[in-house]
């Protein structure tokens, strides 16, 4: 008979373990998938910068060829964010729009949400309907302006990114 309890011990024993070890996995594992939320925090800001600094003869992309070919493009070294505030202010507005379009989904990832606009005007957003449900909502804004012979002006107004998840 004393011997049976000690076989009941050790298998209870044996039962917690298994569970405590269960547990422990999973939580451990549940950690690691996380992404890293400093580097979610950058990202609209990371996206911005690349817009701006980035030269439209340094993005390599089928679409930008294509208004190339067509003359729609006339300077190769000024940056994609002067390039789609130049097609919104000239009224070119689809231009700017493709190329917005172009430029975004080559960079951002599909599960994220993203508007692009210039002043009040949405030149570009994926999966809005989303966003008023989103977990996390990322913002970027730069001023936008354009300035053609030195006598025309356009702007300012402020451009922003909108990056959800």
């Amino acid at each position: 008979m004393r011997k049976r309890g000690s076989y009941f011990f050790v298998l209870d024993a044996m039962i917690g373990g298994a569970i405590f070890l269960v547990t422990v996995i999973i939580i451990i594992s549940s950690q690691l998938n996380t992404p890293d939320k400093r580097q979610s925090y950058l990202l609209a800001n990371d996206v911005m910068y690349l817009l701006s600094t980035t030269k439209i003869i340094d993005f390599r992309n089928p679409y930008i060829s294509t208004l190339a070919n067509d003359g729609n493009i006339t300077d190769y070294e000024q940056s994609l964010f002067l390039q789609i505030s130049e097609f919104y202010y000239t009224n070119r507005t689809e231009l700017a729009k493709n190329l917005t379009k172009a430029v975004l989904e080559t960079v951002i990832l599909e599960q994220y949400g993203v508007s692009y606009s210039i002043g009040d005007e949405i030149i570009y957003n994926r999966f809005m309907d989303r966003f008023n449900n989103s977990r996390m909502a990322l913002t970027s804004r730069k001023l936008s302006f354009l300035i053609i012979n030195e006598t025309t002006y356009f702007g300012p107004d402020v451009a922003e990114l909108k990056i959800w998840i």
